[in-house]
């Protein structure tokens, strides 16, 4: 009989709490270092927490209204966005390396 192992990999948490948002935060604790401030910046990150997961939880129902073609048109349209934002991101990482295609 063979074992089916289950792995967890977290894809959701880099895309709703990057980088940017760990320094943030990360920063902010740093320069707020109250135990007022620490538990205000907890209330803070609890609250977009509960935020996320209702907006998280209108996904399946959204889904189910847009039906198969609208979810198809909604997944084109952010592979552009995607794509767009990839795009800008190379073209920093090409400025600051080539500091003369900056203009």
């Amino acid at each position: 009989m063979k074992t089916l192992t289950v792995a967890v990999v977290p894809l959701a948490i880099p895309l709703v709490a990057g980088p940017g948002t760990m320094a943030t935060v990360l920063v902010a604790a740093q320069h707020h270092a109250g135990a007022v401030a620490r538990i205000e910046l907890s209330v803070a990150a609890l609250a977009i927490c509960l935020l996320t997961g209702i907006l998280f939880s209108f996904a399946g129902p959204i889904a189910k209204r847009l039906g198969e073609s609208g979810m198809a048109v909604v997944s084109r349209i952010m592979g552009m966005v995607l794509m767009a934002i990839a795009a800008g991101m190379l073209a920093e990482g090409l400025k600051g390396m080539f500091p003369a295609l900056g203009g």
